[in-house]
């Protein structure tokens, strides 16, 4: 079922300039992934970017590796600063997610700034996927980010793939939507994967973006990593870019595939566009996919367990809180 939201003035319609830029990071090698991600900034802001999105845990890369607890930060920690300062100086909203410490748990922390260089909200990984659960909390929240251009909503990476998450957005009634990805699949078919296993992953990753536009009329944008993924996936995976600007008409304004780089679109946020689109569901995925798939939640829930009782993860966050405090 589609419920139509109505318009009431004219002047609600307003044009935003995004990017999307898609980059590789340097296991938690935080200050260089941020020095190399702001060239990229600064080339998208030059390039007239109102707002920019950047990839999933960005500055410490992505890893199954308790190594990634070594780059956990605070909640105001260097990337938050280089968030917030950043967007002021190049005058844009900016986001990107980290790996954040809080108390003994570590969390999948995406947080958004103003053109001001003020922080506008953050939202937190609910669905760690497959062998995240094993190095990251999820925690529940609304999803959304309320800013002066309107409500954003934001999913990151596999949150934007449930269906629970496209409810929500769809309750919400945002105004834009940002998925922020890690997204790794093999390089080349395996024994295990087939050629057209991994056409249909990529094919799930193109079509995010589209599928929230087509879902409540809204701008929407997705951006992943590129480049090889870290250990300990299989060698010969890599991340494969595929970011995605796409209008709150359904089409798409701006695509890119496996090159670092930055893509840029003008979108058009206009309440008569909107609708309340009620997500299909397949399982607990907005797609089609293979039966063998329902079987990921047994790894996520053996990770939930140990993650909870790891006395490491404790020790590791613990450590973090120290050199906060010194």
């Amino acid at each position: 079922m589609i419920v139509a939201m109505s318009s009431t003035n004219k002047n609600d319609v307003r044009t935003i300039r995004i990017a999307a830029v898609q980059m590789g990071s340097q296991e938690g090698a935080i200050a260089a992934n941020l020095e190399h991600a702001t060239v990229l900034v600064e080339q998208a802001a030059r390039a007239g970017a109102q707002l920019v999105l950047l990839p999933e845990l960005m500055p410490s890369g992505y890893l199954w590796d308790k190594r990634i607890w070594q780059a956990a930060e605070p909640e105001d920690g260097l990337t938050v600063k280089w968030l917030r300062q950043t967007s002021a100086r190049l005058g844009i909203w900016l986001g990107t997610s980290f790996l954040e410490t809080d108390g003994e748990d570590f969390l999948n922390t995406f947080v958004l700034t103003t053109p001001e260089g003020q922080e506008a909200g953050r939202v937190r990984k609910q669905f760690p996927s497959l062998g995240e659960a094993f190095f990251f909390k999820g925690e529940p929240s609304s999803h959304v980010i309320r800013t002066a251009l309107g409500k954003i909503g934001v999913g990151i990476c596999f949150d934007a793939h449930t269906v629970q998450i496209a409810r929500l957005m769809s309750e919400q009634s945002i105004d834009l939507m940002l998925i922020p990805h890690s997204y790794s699949l093999p390089a080349a078919p395996t024994k295990d994967v087939s050629e057209k296993d991994i056409e249909r992953m990529k094919n799930n990753l193109r079509e995010m973006a589209p599928y929230y536009s087509r879902l409540l009329g809204i701008p929407a944008a997705s951006v992943n990593k590129c480049g090889p993924a870290c250990a300990p996936k299989p060698e010969g995976y890599l991340f494969p870019g595929l970011a995605t600007i796409v209008d709150s008409d359904g089409t798409i304004q701006a695509r890119m595939e496996g090159q670092e780089g930055m893509i840029t679109a003008e979108v058009t946020l206009d309440p008569a566009r909107k609708i309340r689109g009620k997500p299909r569901a397949y399982g607990r995925y907005v797609y089609p996919g293979p039966a063998g798939r329902n079987l990921f939640v047994v790894v996520e829930r053996v990770g939930q367990l140990w993650y909870a009782f790891s006395r490491d993860r404790r020790a590791c966050a613990q450590a973090a809180r120290m050199r906060m405090i010194s």
